[in-house]
């Protein structure tokens, strides 16, 4: 399965837009969204895009929380508080906007992927059994389960 990851987007429906295009490009199953979507139109875009499930977290700059929550899960995605830990594929998966405790997570060898945001830099990490993605403001990470690739993508 393919994992299209993204992060920050304030509310820009360029970014959103391309970012879709390639996820469907990539054959992506599953959107994850780490925080700081600030609009409802995008967050709707992104949770009905065609065969994908949209997981998202909270950012510091979603304020608007019910009515995000409202738009993504009557989307049929799901939006979580501050973190989300589960599985996607098979893989055990923790994400949060902001990187707090990103090291001792992955030093715990507990999770296959960590998803961050916040920082607008995009960063890939990988440690012996997890790899660390923060795809960045204006970018997106596809994911790959079958081996845990990393493909990093400018949206501009």
């Amino acid at each position: 399965m393919r994992i299209g990851i993204i992060s920050d987007t304030h509310d820009s429906s360029r970014y959103v837009r391309r970012a879709l295009e390639v996820f469907a490009e990539q054959k992506v199953e599953c959107i994850l969204h780490a925080g700081d979507i600030t609009g409802c139109s995008t967050a709707s875009t992104l949770a009905m895009a065609p065969g994908n499930r949209m997981i998202a977290v909270f950012g510091n700059c979603d304020t608007e929380r019910l009515s995000l929550r409202s738009a993504i899960e009557t989307s049929g995605g799901e939006i979580h508080d501050r973190v989300f830990d589960g599985q996607v594929d098979g893989k055990t998966v923790t994400m949060m906007h902001i990187p707090r405790g990103i090291n001792h997570a992955a030093a715990s060898g507990k999770y296959d992927l960590i998803v961050f945001g916040h920082t607008h830099r995009q960063d890939i990490q990988r440690s012996s059994t997890t790899l660390v993605v923060n795809p960045g403001a204006g970018q997106t990470v596809i994911v790959d389960t079958a081996d845990m690739s990393a493909t990093a993508q400018s949206l501009a």
